[in-house]
């Protein structure tokens, strides 16, 4: 039963131990240089196939595996049994992994052809590789996806309803994807260190990866900024949320690399800087990885993970890849050439650098904002800087680099497709953020049926509708006589699981309806054996109770008597219990007059706890605030991205 979860572990375990041989035995002569291309292509074959064993796992259901018992379930829908794998820390560390090994496979591809002056270079970036490798195959086996659980459960837990959504289907696994790749130019600069090759042996090389890493970090970032803005509900695409600048950090440092390595074509006194940016743009990436993951930021931020043992040993991963790469900077520093990095100030290769450094400013602002509760906390006194930081420090620098791009337009320095649609996208985009950020933005409350004028718009509330299953419930609205409708998911309890604004969208922008959710009247009452408790309508009597073992946990059915007097109803509310909690779903009583939930049992079986809860149609009928608010020409800030990705990608391939 238990044989697929101990092969992946074992997977896993091959997967680190080919991988630290084949980084080691890259340093040895042509004999051991052939064994180690062998042993990280078994490292590559090895994490890839641990990732298909989870996905096995997810699929057949088998909730032996903690992991897969904490983020599936039977009934969630095959999209998101397979997005479920890097729903968590030990899937997202897999995946990285999994990635960082179909990179691996390209690199040995190309070192198979690789011309005989590059021989020496290519085995460096592969050992260098294959240790990273083997780096992230240590971190996904510290907290592996492969833990089995004593007490199997007979369903999973499921998904956090915020994360069932198609566009964060995908938005992890692209990110993870940029993450993998931008190994790839740190392992060319430090291989380049190491043999002291010439720039002409790996500049290019190292571009081409650069580029579509970039562009893959882009558009995770971008689709995560579209996810935000579509289902959290707070009105924007960026919050200045810690966890979203660890992302915004590496990329912000992958395109001034990128700059770097186009200006080092033309100058070669430009290298130093050049492979400070590879081994910095990569050491972000851990970086922001042990942020997000050490649980600093639980206070601060929606997207990060719950503090984990992991946390110290990414710190210490972090130092050692960064001190490592900056001694080997060190020891080299004396075999650059000593030229110029630019002929004058208003050459190509100095607008090069200055849009380079100001590209690090900015990324040092926005590392200085995310890393102040981790600082705080040193101190003692965890705290974060609020938006308003972010914005004021680095508006001026992006006006810099905006007339430095239309500089370089004018001086007709982008002539290939790729560059000029990617400097385009971000021209526009920097206009879009200033033009989205002119709308207003106004909170009503309206009773259903009541007409406002809101932001010169005529803004009607129809009430709210629920889902005959219940799993979801509408706002319903018209604007200026267009339907609009806000959709929350709900808990099996009935409360709020996750909210989705209603966005209508127009050629002039979008008008975006975020509704606060009433707060609804309810009550609790226990409730003795034979004895009778009134609310402000009915009377209610427990009179007894059943109980049915089921799997992993107990089905609990209590029989209440409820009455108002006149009539008596006899209802009977089930909560399933485990030793942790229980799960139990509201029931309408008194043809839908009121519903009832049961929430505890004695251990006795002598009390029982009750939630009462207004019925449906009350629900339907109560005032809803919203927050209404429109957002000029903001689909153009969402192609502009689209133009920035699709512009990197180009570059990639006319490179």
């Amino acid at each position: 039963m238990y044989f697929l979860p101990q092969f992946g572990e074992l997977l896993l375990a091959l997967a680190l131990g080919t991988a630290l041989f084949a980084a080691l035995s890259a340093l040895g002569g042509e004999r051991w240089r052939r064994i180690s291309r062998i042993d990280a292509l078994c490292s590559a074959i090895c994490s890839i196939a641990s990732g298909v064993v989870l996905y096995a796992l997810f699929l057949g259901d088998h909730f032996e595996v903690a992991y897969v018992a904490g983020y599936s379930s039977k009934s969630l829908p095959l999209l998101y049994k397979l997005s479920a794998f890097w729903a968590g820390q030990q899937g997202s560390f897999l995946l990285w992994l999994v990635f960082h090994a179909v990179a691996l496979l390209v690199l040995l591809r190309q070192a198979a052809t690789a011309a005989p002056e590059r021989e020496g270079l290519t085995n460096a970036v592969l050992g260098i590789f294959s240790m990273l490798a083997a780096v992230l195959a240590m971190l996904t086996l510290a907290k592996s996806p492969f833990e089995l659980i004593a007490d199997v459960p007979v369903d999973g837990a499921g998904m956090n309803p915020l994360l069932m959504d198609p566009w964060m289907a995908v938005h992890p696994p692209i990110l993870f994807l940029g993450y993998a790749l931008l190994a790839v130019p740190l392992a060319y600069s430090c291989a380049a260190l190491l043999t002291n090759a010439k720039a002409k042996l790996w500049l290019a090389s190292a571009r081409s990866f650069t580029l579509v890493a970039w562009s893959f970090l882009g558009a995770g970032i971008f689709i995560g900024a579209y996810w935000a803005y579509k289902v959290l509900g707070w009105g924007g695409f960026w919050g200045w949320d810690p966890v979203e600048n660890s992302s915004l950090v590496p990329w912000l440092l992958a395109c001034a690399l990128l700059h770097l390595l186009t200006a080092a074509h033309a100058r070669e006194g430009v290298l130093p800087v050049l492979h400070l940016a590879a081994i910095f743009t990569y050491a972000f990436v851990l970086y922001g990885t042990f942020l997000t993951r050490s649980g600093i930021l639980g206070d601060f931020s929606v997207h990060s993970f719950a503090g984990t043992s992991i946390g110290l040993t990414l710190a210490v991963v972090n130092g050692l890849i960064l001190l490592a790469g900056l001694a080997l900077l060190f020891f080299r520093a004396k075999d650059f050439p000593q030229t110029a990095m630019y002929e004058s100030y208003a050459s190509r290769p100095f607008i090069l650098l200055l849009g380079s450094l100001v590209l690090a400013f900015i990324a040092a602002i926005v590392f200085v904002g995310m890393s102040m509760p981790l600082l705080t906390q040193l101190a003692g006194s965890p705290a974060a800087v609020d938006t308003g930081f972010y914005t004021r420090t680095t508006a001026p620098l992006a006006l810099v680099l905006a007339a430095l791009m239309v500089y370089a337009f004018y001086k007709k320095w982008m002539q290939r497709k790729g560059a000029i649609v990617a400097h385009v996208g971000t021209l526009l985009a920097l206009v879009a953020i200033v033009a989205s950020a002119s709308g207003g933005s106004q909170s009503v409350t309206l009773a259903p049926g009541e007409t406002q004028t809101v932001l010169g718009h005529e803004v009607t509330f129809l009430g709210q509708t629920f889902s005959d299953t219940g799993d979801a419930k509408t706002y319903d609205y018209t604007v200026d006589g267009e339907p609009a409708k806000a959709l929350t998911k709900l808990k099996e309890s009935g409360e709020d699981a996750a909210r989705e604004p209603a966005i209508l969208r127009h050629l002039t922008g979008d008008l975006y309806l975020a509704p606060t959710p009433p707060e609804s009247a309810h009550e609790e009452i226990l409730l003795k054996r034979g004895h009778m408790q009134m609310d402000d309508l009915y009377a209610y009597r427990y009179d007894d109770i059943e109980m049915t073992p089921e799997g992993d946990h107990m089905r609990v059915t209590a029989d209440i008597a409820i009455t108002d007097g006149a009539t008596v109803e006899h209802a009977q509310p089930v909560i399933l219990a485990t030793e942790t909690g229980g799960k139990s779903e509201p029931i309408a009583i008194m043809n839908g007059a009121k519903r009832i939930r049961l929430t505890g049992v004695s251990g006795n079986q002598e009390t029982i706890r009750l939630e009462l809860l207004p019925s449906i149609s009350e629900l339907a009928s109560e005032n809803v605030t919203v927050s209404f608010s429109t957002k000029p020409f903001i689909w153009v800030l969402f192609a502009s991205a689209i133009a920035v990705v699709a512009g990197g990608f180009l570059a990639a391939k006319e490179s």
